[in-house]
């Protein structure tokens, strides 16, 4: 069984905050909505199966793929609405949100290496998320409990399809109708300690919290058993509650002299800067994955607030794609995504840099078609060629701009991708 990797986890969720501040300047430009041209990209580029043991973190792509605004932020989780909460300012309120989650869909491209097919299995060997935790009463036993368990990626439970309104999103495109996945939640009128996600195998992780976890800390729990597995073509949940010890119904939090009746737990979270017009970055790819990274139960009654057609929140988990709460676990296995796509037969492609002249050799005969894109998934140059064993075929760019481009060669028992830069 592997350790848990909590260097790992510090270096992925402190760098991570260390990026927003030094780069907040560097990263007001929003993007275009459409990725297009990137899944063009990202289609073409074939990925090569093999051992995979990494750290999977949605703040990794969100900064990857997308220049924003994101804030860090932090949201007060208890497991139940009647704890009070005194702000600095001497005004009160309740806690509604009462527990935080993510979903995983391991077939999602935009893992890049770390994709899995369908058809694989995939092991959840440890799991984290990052937060802050004050001691107001040492006499309380807290804990952090992770909850998780898999699903089909689907519209049935656990996990249930929601219908978000087109308009919602100022960014997308309003002929758009993306369904988001949440996870399905039995709630309970008496208050959030009862009733819990409605998947009928799960795994439970308890991690007994200390006055070391005190500020700003990663929590990392193993898990058992070792791990857990799913097929990549099932859903991951994560269930992530705080529960603190000697809990009741009067309990107070209170901020403006950090006393209470009991500690409160904040789950650290990136979110949209732009309010005026959110870019939506979890359903802009609504048509590729249902990975989504911001499940979390709120509600200022509780559960039998809602009617009509909000009823569904009564016994689900809401979802808000703006938000990124900073929850990462670890997985391995044996990915077999491009395994059977690999070329049998040997391509060469050379000079590589070059002034446009390329040469491409194949040391098989075949037919195959040669064809170029640029950086937007524009076809610069497509040609079907018989190619002879040790036969060099040129292919003349020298007109074309300098820069990257993506070359393939298909044909029967040929499939590569090469990179391609012109001088």
């Amino acid at each position: 069984m592997k350790k848990v990797l909590l260097l790992a986890a510090v270096a992925f969720g402190f760098n991570a905050m260390g990026q927003d501040a030094a780069n907040a300047r560097l990263m007001q430009a929003e993007l275009p909505v459409s990725t297009a041209a990137k899944e063009k990209i990202e289609d073409i580029m074939l990925k090569r199966g093999g051992a995979v043991d990494d750290l999977y973190d949605y703040t990794d792509f969100l900064y990857q793929y997308y220049s924003s605004d994101m804030t860090l932020g932090a949201i007060t989780t208890t497991p139940d609405s009647s704890t009070v909460i005194v702000y600095s300012d001497g005004s009160t309120g309740n806690s509604y949100n009462h527990a935080v989650g993510a979903t995983y869909d391991f077939n999602y491209y935009g893992w890049g290496d770390n994709e899995f097919d369908e058809g694989d299995q995939v092991t959840i060997d440890s799991l984290f998320v990052i937060g802050g935790y004050d001691i107001f009463n040492g006499n309380n036993s807290d804990k952090i409990r992770f909850t998780i368990f898999k699903g089909s990626n689907g519209f049935s439970a656990p996990f249930s399809g929601v219908q978000y309104n087109a308009a919602t999103f100022a960014a997308l495109d309003p002929t758009v109708q993306p369904t988001a996945k949440t996870m399905a939640y039995a709630g309970d009128s008496d208050g959030g300690v009862a009733g819990g996600v409605t998947a009928t195998t799960t795994t439970v992780i308890d991690y007994n919290l200390s006055t070391a976890d005190s500020g700003v800390a990663v929590v990392g729990v193993e898990v058992p058993n070792g791990g857990f597995s799913l097929m990549g073509d099932e859903l991951l949940g994560i269930f992530i509650e705080y529960l603190p010890g000697g809990l009741t119904a009067t309990d107070t939090i209170d901020y403006s002299n950090n006393t209470g009746d009991i500690n409160p737990f904040y789950f650290y979270y990136y979110s949209e800067g732009n309010t005026a017009a959110p870019q939506g970055y979890f359903i802009q790819d609504y048509d590729s994955t249902s990975t989504n990274c911001s499940n979390f139960l709120f509600s200022d009654t509780r559960y039998a607030a809602w009617t009509g057609t909000s009823a569904w929140r009564n016994d689900q988990t809401s979802i808000n794609m703006s938000y990124s709460h900073l929850i990462s676990l670890r997985a391995s296995g044996t990915s077999s995504v491009g395994v059977d796509e690999l070329a049998t037969t040997e391509v060469s492609v050379f000079p590589n840099p070059s002034n446009g002249v390329i040469n491409v050799e194949l040391n098989a005969n075949a037919a195959a078609t040669v064809t170029v894109v640029d950086v937007l998934g524009q076809i610069v140059y497509r040609s079907n060629e018989n190619f002879v064993a040790g036969e060099r075929k040129m292919i003349n760019l020298s007109n074309k701009a300098k820069g990257m481009y993506i070359l393939t060669v298909e044909g029967e028992g040929v499939n590569t991708v090469e990179r391609i830069s012109i001088k």
